[in-house]
């Protein structure tokens, strides 16, 4: 399945301060939607890097003008912080 959520693009082409912040946010409901849909994936992806649908997510990031390197860590980001939050995450 994937995502439903448009991709806010980056604010600038070039880095500029805040942007992997910005990145993280524009993936949010996406990678939020996903680790419902599907939570293997979501597994897979908090340990390896992007799988099933979430490699897909990478994709749909790149045409929105993210870099496929930092979709990749916010995707990871996300991924870890959906785990936490069904508990099944532990420090």
């Amino acid at each position: 399945m994937p995502h439903q959520h448009a991709i806010e693009p980056p604010k600038e082409s070039a880095d500029y301060p805040g942007r992997s912040a910005d990145c993280v946010a524009a993936l949010r409901p996406a990678v939020a939607d996903l680790a419902i849909a599907a939570p293997e994936d979501l597994t897979t992806t908090m340990t390896t890097g992007p799988a099933g649908n979430f490699a897909e997510l990478v994709a749909g990031a790149e045409r929105a003008g993210w870099r496929a390197d930092e979709a990749q860590d916010a995707i990871r980001q996300l991924a870890r912080e959906q785990e936490g939050a069904r508990g099944t995450l532990f420090d």
